[in-house]
C-alpha cells in the first residue's frame, strides 16, 4: 500500500483537518525541544479512544511506525523521530487532544486520559488537598501525566532525594 493511501484511511478516521502533511504543518510534532527530530509521513490528532483505536488499526494495516505523543515537551525525545534512516514511514499520533481528568474514589485516584498534562492534575487536586506523582519543573512546560511515569519522574524525584541525602551524609560522615 502506498503512503498516500495510508494517509487517506487516516483522514478517512480523523478528517482531513486532524492528519497533518505538510513539513511546516508537522514541524511542531517532528522535532524535540531539547533533542530529537525526524522525518513523518503524517500527524495525527485523534479526538476520543475509538479514534486513536481505529487510527492504530489504519497504521498496523499499512505497516508504519506508530510513535505516540502527548505533550511532546522533547525533554526525552522519547514521542520524536530520531532521524531520518528508519526503515518504514512514520505516522505520530498526538493525544493532546485527549485530555480528560475523571477523580474516582473521592480523588484518591485518576483516570487519566493520555494527552491530560500534570498542570491539569495539579489544578484537579489542589482542592482535595493531594499533590500528583510529580510536581517538578516539567509540569511548567506542559508535560503530561503518561509522560511522567513513562519517564518514571516520580523515581526521579527519589533518586534525586537520595542523592542529596547521601551526599550531605558523606560530607558529614567521610567513612561512607
Amino acid at each position: 500500500m502506498s503512503p498516500q493511501n495510508c494517509v487517506e484511511a487516516l483522514q478517512a478516521v480523523v478528517g482531513s483537518k486532524h492528519v497533518l502533511i505538510s513539513d511546516s504543518a508537522t514541524r511542531f510534532y517532528r522535532i524535540g525541544i531539547k533533542i530529537g527530530g525526524g522525518g513523518a509521513l503524517a500527524v495525527v490528532l485523534p479526538k476520543s479512544l475509538l479514534e486513536m483505536w481505529k487510527v492504530l488499526q489504519v497504521c498496523v494495516a499499512h505497516d508504519v511506525i506508530v510513535i505516540m505523543q502527548a505533550a511532546n515537551t522533547g525533554v526525552t525525545a522519547g514521542s520524536t523521530p530520531m532521524g531520518d534512516d528508519y526503515d518504514r514511514e512514520i505516522v505520530i499520533v498526538n493525544t493532546r487532544a485527549m485530555d480528560d481528568l475523571v477523580p474516582i474514589v473521592r480523588g484518591e485516584q485518576v483516570l487519566a486520559f493520555a494527552g491530560a498534562t500534570l498542570f491539569r492534575l495539579e489544578e484537579l487536586l489542589e482542592p482535595l488537598g493531594r499533590s500528583p506523582h510529580s510536581v517538578i519543573g516539567s509540569s511548567c512546560i506542559g508535560a503530561s501525566i503518561v509522560g511522567g511515569i513513562c519517564n518514571n519522574s516520580g523515581g526521579n524525584l527519589v533518586t534525586c532525594s537520595l542523592t542529596t541525602s547521601r551526599a550531605s551524609t558523606s560530607a558529614a560522615d567521610s567513612s561512607w
